[in-house]
């Protein structure tokens, strides 16, 4: 099963944060656009747009994704751009929810502006 057609599942409490191999795996499965950062412990990509108006477009659908996952990311916008960057606040790393919705996000993006 694709990351993009599972679920995120609700975590209110800690969870084990995935270990370096199981991140890069899960990461080469988003693509070459996804990076870990900080001290591989975060998700980040940086889409870029034509207008203000196509990256304001966007960043509303990554809310309606992270509203239907209840799984929700940092959204940075600005003209021509829209940095998404994501990991679980109750741990302060990655787990698989946080690559699943990477997966969404960027399958939203295929959608509102296909090649």
């Amino acid at each position: 099963m694709d990351l993009k057609d599972k679920k995120c599942i609700p975590c209110s409490t800690f969870v084990t944060p995935l270990p370096i191999e199981e991140k890069k795996r899960l990461l080469g499965l988003l693509g070459p656009e996804w990076e870990l950062t900080h001290d591989d412990s975060r998700l980040r990509r940086n889409f870029k747009f034509k207008n203000f108006k196509r990256a304001l477009e966007f960043a509303n659908e990554v809310g309606r994704l992270a509203e239907e996952e209840k799984h929700h990311p940092e959204i940075y916008l600005g003209w021509g751009h829209c940095n998404i960057e994501i990991w679980t606040h109750t741990n302060n790393n990655l787990v698989e929810n946080d690559f699943i919705l990477a997966a969404k996000v960027s399958d939203g993006f295929k959608a509102l502006f296909p090649s």
